[in-house]
């Protein structure tokens, strides 16, 4: 069964037509990443979301699509070009670094999930460098856009971006205050318990919901975060 599809789309500001590489089944079997980063086929085809015309340069994830209020000159930009023709950037993080750019100025929650993603794809390049500048602003921009709509998945997300950076006084603060305060379901709440643990580590590596569940299962022999609650 063929998964990918070659598909010709026309770029939307310079009309340039260009085969792009499609998605048709996604396979995702396994444990998502407690930052939401999914497991199977997706996790290693996520690159192909990001489509980026190779004569004007413009990144969108339908290149078929302009972007709200889009200037020709934002992909003339500096910061625009300085990443497009970064050759130390491999092509599957600079569409997501070029996208997300993009967006900071349109949709902030789009804009830090999009760097989410980048900082995924410098994980897999090993340019751990450009992943902690990834995360650092997904964080920015998921918190900015909390201040216009509230979502608990989002916080969540957070709470593992600042662990990733080695943050961990700020994770495990925030995981703390959102356990005290949001009143979440029992199984978030049992994700930010294991999030204050992996805190107490100084554990800053990527983690799966299934580690979460074996904490509960075994947290004597990992240590009880509860304990560290009236700090």
């Amino acid at each position: 069964m063929k998964y990918i599809k070659n598909i010709e789309k026309k770029c939307v500001i310079c009309g340039n037509k260009h085969h792009y590489q499609k998605l048709l089944e996604n396979n995702s079997f396994g444990m998502r990443d407690l930052d939401t980063r999914p497991p199977g086929m997706m996790r290693s085809l996520m690159h192909l979301m990001v489509e980026k015309c190779p004569i004007c340069g413009y990144a969108n994830y339908d290149i078929t699509k302009k972007l709200d209020n889009f200037q020709e000159g934002e992909i003339l930009s500096q910061n625009y070009q300085k990443i497009l023709n970064d050759k130390n950037i491999n092509f599957a993080l600079k569409k997501f670094m070029l996208v997300s750019l993009l967006l900071e100025t349109r949709d902030y929650k789009k804009a830090g999930i999009s760097y989410l993603r980048a900082s995924w794809m410098a994980d897999d390049s090993k340019n751990f460098n450009i992943a902690l500048q990834m995360r650092s602003k997904a964080i920015k921009y998921l918190e900015l856009s909390l201040k216009l709509e509230d979502n608990e998945n989002i916080r969540l997300i957070i709470v593992d971006l600042y662990r990733r950076i080695s943050m961990f006084d700020e994770a495990f603060d925030y995981a703390k205050y959102l356990y005290d305060n949001f009143g979440m379901e029992k199984y978030k709440k049992n994700i930010l318990n294991y999030q204050m643990q992996l805190c107490l580590e100084k554990d800053n590596l990527d983690h799966t919901i299934l580690g979460n569940y074996n904490f509960i299962k075994d947290n004597k022999s990992k240590g009880n975060p509860n304990e560290y609650f009236s700090k």
